[in-house]
């Protein structure tokens, strides 16, 4: 008697077009075999859906009057219970975002305990059968086992009043990979620096003991947190348990049953047999979508997939070897110019990049043998961080000797006749051998002597392209750079941001991309993120004798880095030193904002090289400027001042500049007498929109010298400018306010020092500061 199998009885069951007559016959042929019925129902189903069977879900349903199909027209037009605003336990329906082959996905307001957006997946009404209910608990608890935060995470989990199950997951609102790293317009290494994230996130899948299955850029989502993406792994509804274990229930693959997409399916997925696939399946779906990051299509064309027959495609998967990603690219046709443009590259550029390393490591992925391909996505993550190190990485070309395999198992007969015959020379070459020997001995010593040779010629060879490739990457950076001041410019600030990021990650060591962000965050009124970026230019080197730089000073002590603060003044002093006739006001002015030792220091050191290089004739007024100040240092008796000061206004330009940092002078020297005087005249000025600085060293003076009502009003009107500037600052829609921003933190550091001398307090600004910084970062992140 004759087993009857799938493929027999679907093609005789086919040909019956009555559906009573269809239903008799498959009772008698599956008899009682419930799997093999289930089976050929599913195939029936498939063979009545139109377009490609692969891209569709099995839908099957019976109906009161025992009709055995319906058209897929028909299916699409059945109403559903689920409605906008309905509630699902504690959440409301909003909107719906996708749908499955047996489940629904919405966007749901949670009303308690906390409110929040999330993600609402229910089963599709009519399709709560046996597997279809189990495949749903499969996938709501593969993502309640993850804890990773490259995957969505699982909240709450319940069933509905007509008793279909549901889960609440993170909502994320991101766009596939693939287009994410376009629209970016990502280089190669910040593609496969994301591409790290994913393999993460599947490890831990991996370690979960889950298993995708259906690894594709639709279901790896990219999101913004704060100036950060943050890649997003999601759909685990054709996951698989590695120990088969997953669920209280046992799902059951049917042979024939393929689970996946095509483009980006394994060899052994293409076998459809469910049970020989393991982690290396999902393995090669990552191989795939590397592949599709770095080059811009799938190893096989979509349209190609598309357009063959069912039994052809599962062999191209099987059996074809795709083309490596460098030769890949002369294959785009008219896309290369986008794709590479996408990449900020040029066409032989990226090639150059994919040759080699990257083409092993892709190729490696996408082994037929899942044997030889990585063991695990971590694996695989570290040998693509080897690459970005510039470090020997695993992967490596098939060997000869696999090579070599591979050719004997095609050609076995022959091969045999010919080890008989390798076998019998075998052994007269091992006679001669010996002889040999003495020869090879000889010939050592010199061959010693020409691998030294060749091995000083490497060396030579690999620091001349350790040093060109430098020299590439500081000319990209300051390219970048460039862009970044640009995007700036024009108040593009999520760009500049970017562009500045992608420059500082290309050469960390390299201090201009940090100057020129800790420049741009200043601006934005990021202080506390500038302060770190400026901190860390310093540590690298920076030249402090740029405008970069005014206003640095305050910044590191608002940001309390009081070290910073220090070390900066010390770099200022030697400047100042070698080169006393070019520092500017800005630099001094900056180190008088606190009375610290160093910067008496600072100004004895600057007096004694007055007096021992005194400036040419005729005076330049900026170096009047600098000797008025310099007099008014603890050096011995108070120098005469009023007259050679009177001298300086008419130099100096601005005036009422002149007389803050005479006040100012003045107050760190002890002499509050003065302060107080040439700070009043400072802050009677008319056309100075920032006049409002003198109050609080003003408050300070005038407390000094026993006037505490008057010192108590200058802190006061103190009080009330901050708030003014920092309302502006953050009501200003273009970000240019009337104050600059390196006037409004030294307003801050001061108006701080008053409050605490005077009221032994600083001042409260915690939540306009938060409220500017929140701004701020909408701004970079191009949220706003």
């Amino acid at each position: 008697m004759t087993i009857p199998n799938e493929r027999s009885v679907f093609l005789d069951a086919i040909e019956i077009e009555d559906p009573l007559e269809r239903g008799a016959f498959l009772n008698r042929a599956c008899t009682n075999d419930a799997v093999l019925r289930a089976s050929v129902n599913g195939l029936l189903a498939a063979h009545e859906m139109p377009d490609h069977v692969l891209d569709l879900a099995l839908v099957a349903s019976e109906s009161k009057t025992g009709t055995a199909r319906r058209k897929l027209s028909e299916l699409e037009l059945l109403p559903t219970v689920e409605h906008i605003g309905l509630m699902i336990g504690p959440f409301r329906l909003m909107e719906q975002i996708g749908e499955g082959g047996f489940g629904l996905v919405f966007v749901a307001q949670q009303e308690t305990p906390v409110k929040r957006r999330v993600a609402l997946k229910i089963i599709k009404p009519g399709s709560g059968s046996k597997e279809v209910i189990a495949r749903f608990e499969l996938e709501r608890q593969a993502l309640a086992m993850m804890d990773h935060p490259n995957i969505a995470r699982v909240f709450d989990a319940g069933i509905t009043a007509d008793a279909r199950p549901y889960f609440v997951m993170e909502l994320v609102r991101g766009v596939p990979i693939t287009d994410y790293c376009d629209n970016y317009q990502l280089s190669v290494e910040a593609r496969i620096r994301l591409f790290e994230d994913i393999c993460s996130a599947v490890q831990h899948a991996h370690q979960k003991g889950v298993i995708h299955r259906d690894l594709k850029p639709s279901n790896v989502m990219v999101t913004l947190h704060d100036d950060k993406a943050v890649v997003k792994v999601i759909d685990f509804g054709v996951a698989k348990a590695i120990d088969e274990e997953l669920t209280e229930k046992t799902i059951y693959t049917r042979f024939y049953s393929m689970i996946g997409t095509p483009l980006y399916m394994s060899p052994e997925q293409a076998q459809m047999s469910g049970l020989d696939v393991d982690t290396r399946s999902d393995i090669y779906s990552l191989g795939v979508m590397l592949y599709e990051m770095l080059v811009g299509t799938t190893p096989f064309e979509r349209e190609r997939i598309n357009s063959v027959g069912f039994d052809e495609m599962r062999q191209i998967i099987r059996e074809e070897d795709p083309p490596i990603p460098s030769d890949r690219i002369s294959t785009l046709g008219n896309r290369l110019t986008t794709v590479v443009a996408s990449r900020r590259t040029g066409p032989s550029r990226l090639k150059s990049q994919l040759r080699g390393d990257l083409d092993w490591i892709v190729m490696k992925s996408l082994e037929k043998d899942r044997n030889r391909r990585y063991e695990s996505a971590s694996a695989l993550a570290s040998d693509l961080r080897r690459y970005l190190e510039e470090k020997p990485i695993e992967a490596r070309p098939p060997s000869s000797l696999y090579q070599l395999g591979k050719f004997a198992r095609r050609h076995r007969k022959p091969l045999l006749t010919i080890s008989l015959l390798a076998a019998s020379l075998l052994l007269g070459t091992i006679v001669s051998l010996w002889q040999m020997w003495e020869a090879i001995r000889e010939r050592d010593q010199k061959e010693l002597a020409l691998q030294k040779a060749l091995i000083a010629e490497r060396d030579a060879t690999d620091a001349r392209r350790e040093i060109e490739q430098f020299a590439g990457r500081l000319t990209q950076a300051n390219l970048l750079i460039a862009s970044g001041q640009s995007h700036a410019e024009n108040k593009r600030w999520a760009l500049a941001n970017r562009d500045l990021i992608e420059a500082r990650d290309l050469q960390p060591t390299y201090y201009l991309p940090w100057v020129m962000r800790g420049q741009l965050y200043a601006r934005l009124n990021l202080w506390s993120e500038a302060a770190d970026d400026y901190k860390r230019a310093l540590d690298l080197g920076a030249p402090v004798d740029e405008p970069q730089w005014w206003g640095v000073p305050a910044l590191f002590l608002l940001a309390e880095k009081q070290g910073a603060f220090l070390q900066l003044e010390t770099k200022f002093g030697s400047f100042l030193q070698d080169s006393p006739a070019k520092h500017k006001w800005s630099t001094l002015r900056g180190v008088l904002l606190t009375p610290t030792s160093a910067a008496s220091d600072l100004f004895i050191e600057l007096a004694e090289v007055w007096v021992a290089n005194p400036p040419p004739r005729p005076p330049h007024p900026q170096r009047s400027f600098e000797r008025e100040l310099l007099g008014l240092l603890p050096l011995g008796p108070r120098p005469a001042f009023d007259q050679r000061a009177r001298q300086v206004h008419v130099d100096m330009q601005p005036p009422f500049v002149c007389d803050y940092i005479f006040g100012l002078a003045h107050l760190r020297a002890g002499h509050f007498e003065e302060a107080t005087s040439w700070l009043r005249s400072a802050g009677n000025a008319k056309d100075w929109p920032s006049r409002g600085l003198v109050d609080a060293p003003l408050a300070i003076a005038l407390n000094s010298i026993g006037s505490k009502e008057e010192a108590m009003s200058a802190l006061d009107r103190s009080n009330r400018t901050i708030k003014s500037w920092i309302n502006e600052a953050l009501e200003a829609a273009s970000n240019d306010p009337k104050v600059p921003w390196f006037d409004l933190v030294e307003g801050l550091v001061l108006n701080r020092d008053a409050n605490l001398q005077l009221e032994n307090v600083p001042p409260d600004l915690r939540l306009q500061i938060d409220a500017i910084r929140s701004k701020a970062i909408a701004k970079i992140s191009g949220i706003e």
